[in-house]
């Protein structure tokens, strides 16, 4: 054999080895897991190619209608076209949902994705535990939020930077899950200075401001309350500083409050949102309505917690909260309904609820919301309360591909959304226990 000739072989060999690590390499990429109880594939990651979903009923949910035989056609992460009888082109994949009700992906504008039960089935009774710890309970949440018809959360409270980090994760592909508003550590009065005059707490709140935005905060989230005397922990003022401050960088300010003295400052601050309002009085309410600020009720969360007793450790004082809480919000939100409150629909999803976020929708019709008000809390309000009505809550042309389909129908049984049988998120298939995958897809 002459040494061109070999050169020659060696060549070729190593241009087929060369062949087969790229083959090997591209089927480990494409490849997907399927959820839990699925059946069908998961599709790769969206691309230009066209893909038609036949609908049997179609939500409408800005106007609460029911619409048949709807087509919609999406194209990458968007959605390109939506009506009845549209055309779909030839040998475009077809995904039929002929047989449910299809809606857009629901939106959770109050969750705690790092609140987890622990290897012995409770919260609150373990030792202190590592980050990483948590932040693999979080990733375990946020995918059975997912899995759950839930394509977008606001998380409002978590420690060591661990919903910034997953919604960074979640946004690279790294691991499934909703779309994220995270908000990183919330302001507590703790973290103000021991006797400070009011300039001085005003600049405190300025530069506590800052810092979460600086860690890559969406929204900046606040612990009001009241003292010993029924007075704000923090002024009307000290609220218009941190919406001031974080309006500089096109921040919202989400507050946590259920006495009326700090539901009251908070609204007249300038907040966008009131978290719980439990114990809110007529004049609260009237402010709400005038500033249009939206109350996030999260009203399943005391019956959850007195529901699961055993499985969370606190004190008598604490129970007796929850006991108040539940006696006292369905009868509290039908006022603020009655008032032409803004309402928004957030589970404050804790240990055992993500993946049942769906409860608080039931809980809004017991309050008062027919279903598709409730629906319409939770994708239209919600996506404008976290500032993206342009890209989600309604399945329209230049939305985002977030879609969800059940069986039967919400509009005549809101508990229907607690069993989401396929989830479409960014225009990419991540459950599907309703029907195989198309051909061609």
């Amino acid at each position: 054999m002459s040494e061109e000739q070999t050169v020659q072989r060696i060549s070729i060999f190593i241009l087929l080895t060369l062949c087969l690590v790229l083959a090997l390499t591209v089927a480990q990429i494409t490849r997907r897991s399927v959820p839990n109880g699925a059946v069908g594939l998961v599709s790769p990651p969206p691309t230009s190619k066209l893909l038609a979903i036949r609908c049997g009923r179609f939500i409408e949910v800005s106007t609460g209608q029911e619409i048949v035989e709807t087509i919609i056609l999406v194209q990458g992460k968007k959605i390109v076209a939506v009506g009845g009888g549209l055309a779909i082109p030839p040998g475009t994949p077809v995904i039929d949902l002929s047989e449910a009700t299809v809606l857009p992906g629901l939106i959770d504008a109050h969750t705690h994705i790092t609140y987890h039960f622990d290897a012995n089935g409770h919260f609150g009774g373990s030792a202190l535990e590592t980050r990483a710890t948590a932040a693999k309970y979080a990733r375990e949440n946020a995918r059975d939020t997912l899995y759950a018809g839930y394509t977008t959360i606001r998380n409002l409270g978590a420690s060591g930077l661990i919903d910034i980090n997953l919604r960074d994760d979640i946004n690279a592909g790294k691991v499934p899950g909703p779309r994220m508003i995270a908000s990183g550590e919330p302001l507590l009065s703790e973290d103000m200075p021991a006797g400070a005059d009011k300039t001085v707490r005003i600049a405190a709140i300025r530069e506590w401001v800052r810092a979460r935005i600086r860690e890559g905060a969406d929204v900046i989230k606040i612990f009001e309350g009241v003292d010993a005397a029924n007075n704000p922990v923090f002024s009307e003022e000290e609220i218009r500083a941190a919406v001031d401050e974080a309006a500089l960088s096109g921040r919202r300010v989400a507050v946590h409050a259920h006495e009326a003295p700090a539901i009251k400052a908070a609204v007249r601050g300038g907040c966008t949102s009131i978290e719980h309002g439990t114990f809110a009085d007529d004049e609260a309410r009237r402010l709400m309505v005038q500033h249009h600020t939206a109350l996030v009720p999260t009203l399943f969360l005391p019956t959850h917690y007195l529901e699961h007793k055993n499985q969370f450790d606190f004190d008598e004082g604490t129970w007796q909260f929850f006991r108040d809480l539940q006696a006292r919000n369905i009868p509290n939100a039908r006022l603020a309904i009655r008032a032409g409150v803004w309402i928004v629909s957030g589970s404050d999803a804790v240990a055992g609820v993500h993946g049942h976020n769906a409860r608080e929708l039931e809980w809004l019709v017991k309050a008062g919301l027919t279903p598709a008000r409730a629906i319409h809390a939770a994708t239209v309000d919600a996506a404008k309360l976290l500032g993206l009505q342009d890209q989600v809550g309604e399945i329209k042309k230049g939305n985002l591909a977030d879609i969800i389909a059940v069986p039967g129908d919400p509009l005549q049984d809101i508990t229907r959304l607690q069993n989401v049988q396929f989830v479409m998120k960014d225009g990419q298939v991540v459950k599907n226990t309703l029907v195989a995958a198309p051909k061609g897809f």
